[in-house]
Parts: C-alpha cells; sequence; structure tokens
C-alpha cells in the first residue's frame, strides 16, 4: 500500500517497514537478505510488515552498495536455434534458486555482434557472463577478461588458453554417429559441419576420423562438406554433396543441419535410410518428430546449463577462488529411424 504524508501518497520505505514491524532499519535490512543473525520470529514479522506494506527495496541503490546486480548476461549464436532452449532453461533454474535474472544476447554467428552483446553487458553491469562464443579470431577473449567479471563458456572453448567452460565430449559423440553409420554398411561417408574455427567442429571431426580408422575405413575416404550452421545451408551442403560423388551415409554437425540434409534428400527422391543413412547431433525436441525421425547424438543440453550457471556463481561467491575448471560431458546416442 502507499503511504499518505502530508496529503500526498508515496511509496514505503524501509524505515516505514522497520516502523510497523517495530525493528530498526538495519534489522529490516538484514531480514530481507536472510542474513543468519535475525531470529525467526523477527524475520516473519518483518516479512509480514513489508507484504502489508508492498514494500519493494530499491534494486539500483542495493546495486550500487553491494557492486551486484542479480543479472547474469548469456550469450549465445542463434537463438532462434532450438538447441539453446533447454541450456538457456539450466540457466535460468540455477539463476532463479540463488536470486539471479539473466539477460539473454543473440550475436547470429556474428564476432562484431558479439563483441556488442558484451560491452551491453558491461553496461547493464551484469554480475557474470555464460557465452557461446564465435570463434571467429580470439577477441571475444580480449574483452571478456577487460570486463574484470567472472564468465563461463558454453559448448566451444578456446585450445591452450586457461579459462572456464562446460562442453560435451565432441570426439566421442562423433565415434557414436560414424561408429553407427559404419555397423549398418555405410562405406562412402560425409561429415556436414561449419567452419573450422569453431572449436566442436573440429573436435567431432576428429572423432570422425577416429572412428573411420576403428572401423576399417581410411580417414582421408571422409567427405566433409563445410558450410554455415542454419537449416538451409544444410540443404544447400547436401545438393553438393547428390551432385557429385553421393554418400550413402551423412553425418551433420547439428540437428539443423540434418534437417536440412533430410529435405535435400527427399526432394530428390531419395529413400532414408534405405539410399542415404543420416545422423545429427544435439537432439531437439521435434528431432523425433520429422518425416524420418532422425538419429543423432543426444547432448546433454539442460546439463550443460546448470553446470556452466553453478560454477559462474561458485565463482561470484568465491567459492572456487581462481581455480579454474573444465567439465567435459558424455553425450549418447539415440537411435531412431535415419540410421
Amino acid at each position: 500500500m502507499d503511504v499518505e504524508t502530508g496529503g500526498r501518497m508515496r511509496s514505503p520505505t524501509i524505515r516505514d517497514v522497520a516502523q510497523a514491524a517495530n525493528v530498526s532499519t538495519n534489522t529490516v535490512s538484514r531480514a530481507l537478505n536472510n542474513k543468519p543473525d535475525v531470529s525467526p520470529e523477527t524475520r516473519r514479522r518483518v516479512l509480514a510488515a513489508a507484504k502489508e506494506l508492498n514494500y519493494s527495496p530499491n534494486n539500483l541503490a542495493r546495486s550500487l552498495i553491494s557492486k551486484k546486480t542479480g543479472t547474469l548476461g548469456v550469450v549465445v549464436t542463434d537463438n532462434a536455434n532450438p538447441f539453446y532452449a533447454r541450456i538457456i532453461k539450466g540457466i535460468e533454474d540455477v539463476g532463479r534458486r540463488h536470486g539471479y535474472s539473466i539477460i539473454l544476447c543473440n550475436t547470429d554467428e556474428d564476432s562484431e555482434r558479439e563483441e556488442e552483446a558484451i560491452r551491453l553487458l558491461q553496461q547493464k553491469r551484469v554480475d557474470g557472463i555464460l557465452i557461446t562464443p564465435v570463434q571467429k579470431d580470439f577477441r571475444y577473449l580480449e574483452v571478456l577478461r577487460n570486463y574484470q567479471s567472472p564468465f563461463v563458456l558454453l559448448n566451444r572453448h578456446p585450445k591452450n588458453e586457461m579459462v572456464d567452460y562446460v562442453i560435451n565430449d565432441n570426439a566421442y559423440g562423433a565415434r557414436l554417429a560414424i561408429g553407427r553409420l559404419i555397423s549398418v554398411g555405410r562405406r562412402k561417408i560425409a561429415y556436414i559441419c561449419g567452419p573450422s574455427t569453431i572449436s566442436s567442429v573440429q573436435e567431432r571431426l576428429e572423432g570422425c576420423f577416429a572412428a573411420m580408422e576403428a572401423g576399417g575405413l581410411s580417414p582421408k575416404s571422409l567427405h566433409v562438406e563445410r558450410t554455415n550452421l542454419k537449416m538451409e545451408d544444410g540443404f544447400e551442403a547436401m545438393q553438393k554433396l547428390l551432385e557429385n560423388d553421393r554418400p550413402d551415409g551423412v553425418f551433420a554437425y547439428s540437428d539443423i543441419l540434418a534437417i536440412g540434409a533430410m529435405k535435400s534428400i527427399l526432394e530428390a527422391n531419395l529413400r532414408i535410410p534405405e539410399d542415404i543413412a543420416l545422423i545429427g547431433y544435439d537432439d531437439i525436441e521435434f528431432a523425433s518428430m520429422l518425416e524420418v525421425p532422425l538419429t543423432t547424438v543426444r547432448q546433454p543440453r539442460y546439463r550443460i546449463g546448470e553446470k556452466a550457471a553453478n560454477m559462474l556463481i561458485n565463482k561470484l561467491n568465491n567459492k572456487n577462488g581462481t581455480e579454474v575448471e573444465s567439465v567435459v560431458l558424455r553425450p549418447e546416442l539415440i537411435l531412431r529411424k535415419s540410421a
């Protein structure tokens, strides 16, 4: 409720709550911030008074005092890609439990937009950043480090750099995919993937080579078709493969690329998996509902977001000091009708 003073109505203050609860303003502050030296009965009385008065602490003032805003920045490369939905859900759930909200930024795989996003989050005074880097160069690391606030990388990481990150085991996931293609008799295998600067692209390529060799095939026989990471890029990459030496097995870097490839294969009146077996990566929500349900490598996406958010909040609370953490989670192969 508003408080009347001199015939005018104003928003309630911490002094009003203190008066209503018959305690000091310092006790109100400590009770609202869940400090341990406030008795349960006093805390109950303060909370009841705050609720009755509809008192809301001034977050700006609190952030100036504590130098914390209770916000985390999240930067992804394509917020239209359903791959990120479960990751962001994991981040949000952990953040909410610890009193943090998030600010989401999208870079669209553009390094300049990435730098703009990081600077925007600086201006918003976020307490820390979770980011899937574009990786066209290493400017993002310089910008993040200049920010002087904790950050954790998601899904991608630079080699030979001491930074905190959470990824899935990309090489292992690719070995599962290529191993499956070989086990169902495929010998002319293609890998549709993104630019070589992206760490997860290259780690999956290394896994492909290892699986080819383990399966008795020359790694050199793997056809690597590089493209960008949109669905239409998968379609166009598959068209190129069909126009040249048509493969009988295709592994796509992501489900999004695999869906584009599937459309291209079916429009060419070819059968999946009889003519071309197809495997994606990520296991996004509608992978099982496609015209041909997609065999794919499932990333633990919620767990990636959850683990990364916990790592960042622990750093904010100085629970792990200056220790650098690198977490690699295991994916699993999900068998459906496409391979």
